[in-house]
């Protein structure tokens, strides 16, 4: 009788820790879910303010109030609460500035996006509204195939796409739905 109660307060124990091992087994795909980094982003700036340059000289100045930067299989950054960019001249002139609520910047590929609410000024003072625009650095070009409408200090041109150069100084919509003359709308 002695014997079998020392051989219980063994096995109680052993059926114990062995049960407990047991229901203790990690599935590697849950591990991997825990631990998984591709939805987040490998850094994240408040009130950004980055200088852009070209050959030595300040380019554009992007300002945002949140950046969050990914790194997985593609490299971005996004700006989810807007964005204001201004480009210069070489002798520090603002040519254009760009707005917008969003942004997505994929600098290996030199293309920047941006959505919602996009306006556009250029050195002349001519306004580009739209919603959504491509800035290629790479071809020096900006552009859309969405609805866009350009205010000028003389008319209102109406239309379906864009393409520009980057500092928004020539422009050529693709398909014109109309054109409203400021002098004549005045004039009624």
């Amino acid at each position: 009788m002695k014997n079998n109660l020392k051989v219980l307060h063994i096995i109680i124990p052993m059926v114990f820790a062995i049960g407990m091992f047991a229901g203790c087994k990690n599935n590697i795909d849950d591990v991997a879910a825990y631990t998984e980094m591709d939805g987040l982003p490998i850094e994240i700036r408040k009130d950004v303010k980055m200088y852009y340059s070209q050959n030595g000289e300040v380019a554009a100045l992007l300002t945002a109030p949140l950046m969050e930067r990914y790194a997985n299989e593609e490299e971005y950054t996004v700006m989810n609460e807007g964005l204001y960019v201004e480009t210069y001249d070489s002798l520090m002139n603002v040519t254009s500035s760009i707005k917008a609520d969003y942004g997505k910047n994929l600098p290996k590929v030199g293309l920047m996006e941006a959505k919602g609410n996009v306006k556009v000024i250029n050195e002349k003072g001519e306004i580009l509204n739209t919603e959504e625009l491509f800035w290629d650095s790479k071809e020096g070009s900006i552009y859309t195939e969405k609805y866009v409408k350009i205010t000028t200090q003389d008319e209102i041109i109406e239309g379906d796409g864009l393409l520009s150069n980057e500092d928004f100084s020539e422009y050529r919509i693709k398909k014109i739905r109309g054109i409203i003359s400021l002098d004549d709308a005045e004039d009624n």
